[in-house]
């Protein structure tokens, strides 16, 4: 008999008897429990091969878990630095508010100390001349309004009036180039003259040495020299500093305090006394 059909009727023996043996056994498994401590010794000594089996689908599953944490991880980071630069905007916010507060509080807190010797009053014309800062407002000699009066709006120094009628007088305002307030820098106590330059355009301290310390966010308030207001009252913040050098002077700007443009209620105060 040739060799192959030997292989081949031996093959065919040997798949009889394991087809046979596994039936037999099934057969005792189910209706006896003589094969029990077999079944746990092989399922015992399975185990190792089970899990080598399992270990590349097990590293799979842990890579896309730990792509999708990274993934997670950047997205809460992102969302975090968005928090963050929200924090910091409200921060910034409040100090200004915080700063703007202060210098109300100045304003008004010398408005309710002083208010018998000071009078309300609305505008009622502005002139149309942009080389002028002037407003009319609706009181006048006959409520007590002098000339050089102070005049202030709920958040500092207004402007001064400069023509007195009986019932209407015209104000100079602090941006108007030929009003000049004498002040000083509330962190320092240096005296300066602040000086306006027109609508739409800062005020200028005057003949600053440059030598002099002053920082970008100094308030400025008055003095109390010159009898138009009392010292104290805010006039603005420091806008600019610039050194020029060559001429051994800085050259400082400050932004008024006062909404110069806006039709708020003013306040008029009366002269003050020079020591």
């Amino acid at each position: 008999m040739p060799l192959r059909s030997i292989q081949t009727v031996q093959n065919t023996h040997l798949f009889l008897a394991l087809f046979i043996s596994s039936v037999l056994l099934l057969a005792v498994s189910a209706n006896t429990r003589y094969l029990i401590p077999l079944e746990a010794v092989i399922r015992w000594l399975a185990q190792p091969i089970v899990y080598i089996a399992h270990l590349p689908a097990n590293a799979k599953d842990a890579a896309a878990s730990y792509v999708v944490s990274m993934d997670e991880l950047q997205d809460r980071n992102d969302q975090l630095l968005k928090d963050v630069s929200r924090l910091n905007a409200t921060v910034a916010e409040l100090a200004h508010a915080r700063t703007t507060i202060a210098q109300l509080g100045n304003a008004l807190g010398y408005i309710e100390e002083n208010r018998r010797n000071q009078v309300v009053c609305e505008i009622v014309q502005v002139n149309p001349n942009r080389q002028r800062q002037e407003v009319i407002i609706d009181v006048g000699a006959r409520q007590g309004i002098e000339v050089d009066s102070g005049v202030l709006d709920p958040w500092g120094v207004y402007g001064r009036t400069v023509e007195v009628f009986a019932d209407t007088s015209r104000v100079l305002l602090l941006n108007d180039e030929r009003h000049a307030t004498p002040v000083l820098l509330n962190r320092t106590r240096q005296y300066f003259i602040a000086s306006g330059n027109g609508s739409d355009e800062p005020l200028t301290l005057d003949n600053v040495n440059l030598s002099s310390d002053i920082q970008v966010g100094d308030t400025v308030v008055t003095s109390g020299l010159g009898g138009v207001f009392p010292e104290g009252l805010v006039v603005g913040v420091v806008e600019t500093v610039t050194d020029i050098v060559a001429e051994s002077i800085k050259h400082v700007t400050v932004s008024p305090s006062a909404h110069l443009k806006s039709k708020s209620y003013l306040h008029v105060i009366g002269p003050v006394e020079q020591p």
